[in-house]
């Protein structure tokens, strides 16, 4: 190689890398809006989306004014297929937001999250407030999957990344796991109730990270046969998100009630809270930019969406203030 050529290679390589990361889109699911005025022209609820070069604009896609509780676009959908968890059931595009499709039919409603199998993309799961539900037909029909569940008001559900078959649910009794594709659940070794959250290593599928209603966080590096509680630099009990970084996942976030944003940079042994610029505290989403990883998202309740480019350093508004947000989802294509 010249040493012309080299030079050449060099000097494309920055551009190169920003090009890369102005190809992540970023998704939110808008519950509600406190701008909302009986009788008047009232902002728009449902799905978001814009690339980071956008800055605070986004634009909206699939039906208007619903509650969407939670999203999912799975990397195989290549940014076409998107799913969203509504009040009114499970809605689905495969043509990248184009044309919509309620899934489900009156007797699923009130979904609060929804997942794809990422072994097996028609295969999906739902979590809901009257249980879990599953499609393996790409959403064409779906049966109910409560078998040994206490409670049925379940937040989330995830397929494991590693093991065909497993699947966690957190609900208000805790969480619980199935080996089975969810046909019969068992409660987890985590002892405790109210489980809102739980996350798994993409590196390390042993580790999960559960948040819960009035517990704080606990830590599993067994994939479940234990947990211990993660304490150190943690000073709140409720936790709704938890995202590990998919570039450096000893990285890991967290967001809850009135918490801000924690961030351990040791595998979720210690914590501390990185909230400069955020003016609203309590985040219901978390996601890491999977292009650049020092760009991570917070979705707030009532405070619009909150960006860092610095990996939590500082952050700032990212716009749709006003707006109730549950969750924010990251893909790179």
């Amino acid at each position: 190689m010249t040493t012309k050529l080299k030079f050449l290679m060099l000097c494309l390589v920055p551009a190169w890398t920003g090009l890369l990361a102005q190809n992540s889109t970023v998704y939110v699911s808008v519950v509600a809006t406190k701008l909302f005025v009986v009788g008047a022209a009232n902002p728009e609820t449902g799905i978001f989306f814009q690339r980071p070069g956008d800055d605070t604009a986004w634009q909206h896609t699939g039906a208007v004014n619903i509650r969407a509780f939670g999203l999912a676009v799975p990397a195989s959908g290549k940014g076409r297929t998107i799913y969203i968890a509504s009040g009114n059931g499970v809605h689905r595009t495969t043509d990248g937001g184009s044309t919509w499709k309620i899934t489900t039919d009156w007797r699923i409603t009130e979904v609060l999250w929804v997942e794809p199998d990422p072994r097996a993309p028609a295969t999906v799961y739902c979590a809901t407030a009257y249980g879990v539900f599953k499609s393996t037909d790409g959403c064409d029909s779906w049966r109910e999957m409560n078998g040994g569940l206490a409670s049925l008001f379940t937040t989330c559900v995830r397929p494991d990344v590693a093991v065909p078959g497993r699947v966690y649910c957190t609900t208000e009794d805790g969480l619980y796991q199935s080996d089975d594709g969810a046909a019969q659940w068992r409660r987890s070794a985590l002892s405790v109730p109210g489980v809102r959250i739980v996350a798994q290593n993409p590196a390390d599928p042993a580790q999960l990270v559960a948040g819960t209603e009035s517990y704080g966080i606990y830590v599993s590096r067994n994939a479940g046969a234990t947990w211990a509680r993660s304490e150190a630099g943690i000073d709140h009990e409720t936790f709704y998100t938890v995202a590990f970084d998919p570039v450096n996942p000893a990285t890991v976030y967290a967001g809850g009630y009135v918490t801000g944003v924690y961030k351990s940079t040791d595998g979720a042994r210690s914590w501390k809270r990185m909230n400069d610029g955020l003016s609203v505290l309590t985040i219901h989403g978390i996601a890491v930019d999977p292009a650049d990883n020092k760009r991570v998202y917070a979705a707030s309740l009532w405070g619009g969406v909150y960006r860092t480019d610095n990996g939590g350093l500082t952050w700032r508004n990212a716009g749709l203030f006003g707006s109730e947000i549950w969750n924010v989802v990251i893909q790179s294509f």
